[in-house]
């Protein structure tokens, strides 16, 4: 629990800290004007901020006349509504309602995650090596890429402990969003062969050094592809494992 919010957290923050810059400087800048061509030139700067403050949220404050203060009244304003806004209350208001619409927060939480595993085609395969993921290395991050919308449901997990990015596999697009760029790892286990070598040599564009296990049912196809010789790329076909399998069992038993 306490993971989650200290995640949430710092998700937020990384979202609106340009946001908090922006509105300190502009803060700053207030201080600075009133302070050469305020109504009290003699006003200390923490008084000065507290009054560039007071501009921002519309409160009155004594600007003797003077055309700076006058116009300072009205940009604050218009400032910090832009800024704060467009940034902190949209974020704010994402997080809030992120229950309800997921998609934009879905969003935010991949751009945070680092080292992380994508697995794409999530059907009968991907649920296998999932639940198996899950097992070996429970702190891991998962993002989900598949067109199906009940995903998490199927595979039995926590919303909360994956991120389900629903949309097509080979979209550069929606690699780009699952961070392919900083993954530790990518699974593509969808049932055409074309369609996990599509997407193959696109995250190899997006990450090039990435660990990439590409499912094939054609497993001679392989050796004729150019990203065999790449030593991070990895093919396997299940029929042929599992068919290696059960011979081994079927001799095992039969010798003994």
């Amino acid at each position: 629990m306490l993971r989650k919010i200290g995640r949430d957290l710092g998700i937020i923050f990384a979202s609106i800290w340009i946001n908090l810059m922006l509105f300190f400087l502009l803060m700053v800048s207030c201080t600075i004007l009133l302070k050469f061509f305020g109504a009290d030139p003699k006003a200390g700067w923490l008084q000065l901020l507290l009054d560039s403050l007071h501009l921002a949220t519309i409160e009155r404050i004594d600007t003797g006349g003077k055309m700076v203060p006058i116009l300072l009244a009205f940009i604050m304003p218009i400032g910090m509504t832009l800024i704060l806004g467009e940034g902190i209350l949209r974020v704010l208001s994402i997080y809030l309602q992120r229950r309800v619409n997921r998609k934009e927060w879905d969003l935010m939480v991949v751009k945070k995650f680092k080292d992380h595993a994508v697995v794409c085609g999530v059907g009968e395969m991907g649920r296998h090596l999932l639940q198996r993921l899950i097992v070996e290395q429970p702190e891991l991050d998962l993002v989900l890429i598949d067109p199906h919308p009940s995903v998490i449901a199927e595979t039995g997990m926590n919303s909360d402990r994956a991120i389900h990015l629903r949309g097509d596999m080979a979209d550069m697009e929606i690699l780009n969003q699952a961070n392919v760029q900083a993954a530790r790892l990518v699974i593509l286990t969808a049932g055409e062969d074309t369609l996990n070598l599509e997407t193959a040599y696109k995250v190899i564009q997006l990450n090039s050094s990435v660990p990439l296990w590409v499912r094939l049912h054609r497993s001679g196809l392989s050796s004729l592809l150019d990203l065999a010789r790449k030593p991070q790329i990895h093919f396997f076909c299940p029929y042929q494992q599992a068919a290696d399998l059960i011979v081994d069992q079927i001799m095992e038993r039969a010798s003994s």
